[in-house]
């Protein structure tokens, strides 16, 4: 009898320490947090604020840091431009069809080989390595956030 109460009790504190509800609510204040600070910065702010990290990351010239300003203040725009357009669709309750999604895919990987171009043409080559290699930790993180992410709803879905 004794060894099933000790059991119990620790069957009991470890599902109590295991669904710990501040854990998650923690996480999931900074990041929403986060996410609505970013949402307020003006293009030019978003530009400006890429540029010093990449200048730090980089060590990039004064004349590089203008031109990857003007770049990141084009691409700061048109993401602006994305997200309003995906706001009102969102609003109105259309979703696209195939061939809009398919359209969107191809600009959008269009886009990132003229933006990688352009990085090509503005980098040292061994600034250049490091930039590629920054972005493919940085993809990296986001696939696989999004496919924890999917595999939780999945999850969800059939429980």
């Amino acid at each position: 009898m004794k060894k099933v109460m000790i059991l119990a009790l620790a069957l009991i504190s470890f599902s109590a320490i295991a669904q710990n509800p501040e854990r998650g609510e923690k996480k999931g204040k900074n990041n929403t947090e986060m996410r609505m600070q970013r949402a307020n910065f003006t293009p030019e702010q978003q530009a400006t604020l890429h540029t010093k990290k990449m200048t730090l990351e980089l060590d990039l010239t004064d004349a590089q840091q203008k031109e990857v300003y003007n770049l990141n203040l084009v691409q700061a725009k048109e993401r602006q431009k994305t997200r309003e357009a995906f706001k009102k669709a969102k609003e109105s309750g259309t979703k696209p069809t195939n061939q809009e999604r398919y359209d969107k895919m191809v600009a959008r990987l269009d886009n990132q080989i003229t933006i990688k171009n352009k990085m090509k043409s503005i980098l040292k080559s061994d600034q250049y390595i490091t930039w590629e290699s920054n972005l493919k930790h940085h993809n990296k993180g986001r696939h696989d956030r999004g496919s924890r992410e999917d595999k939780g709803r999945q999850e969800g879905r059939r429980g």
